[in-house]
């Protein structure tokens, strides 16, 4: 029996604002080197999970979800951390489910990074 895909609640928060942080101590050169690699990461892991998904790999999926789970949740984006350990915890998605699932995941990802920004902007001392 294939599972319903949940999302976060609308109330659900976008980012663990105590998770960055650790963000200001390193400094805003080290966190913008950081977040570069993950801007160009994430899609292509979104990629490789919608590809998954297509495939009906399980196993695949599963393992893309929890790495870009350990990926984002660095950054502090519970949102994200959370929709993807419930894809981790799927025992079965239908292939006509990747479209959606990867542009829940594309959107879920924009939300995130605007709240990021938004956050750096927040920060007199930590602007580039």
């Amino acid at each position: 029996m294939d599972s319903p895909i949940s999302s976060p609640s609308p109330q659900a928060p976008l980012l663990d604002y105590h998770q960055l942080e650790t963000f200001v101590v390193i400094g805003v050169v080290d966190y913008l080197d950081l977040l570069g690699d993950v801007i160009e990461d994430v899609p292509v892991q979104l990629g490789q999970i919608q590809a998954a998904i297509e495939q009906g790999d399980m196993v695949h999926l599963k393992a893309r979800a929890h790495a870009l789970r350990g990926l984002v949740a660095y950054f502090g984006c519970v949102a994200m951390t959370a929709r993807l350990a419930d894809l981790e915890r799927q025992d079965n998605i239908l292939p006509g489910q990747a479209a959606a699932t990867h542009a829940e995941l594309q959107d879920l990802w924009h939300q995130s990074l605007a709240a990021l920004r938004a956050w750096e902007k927040s920060l007199p001392d930590f602007t580039a």
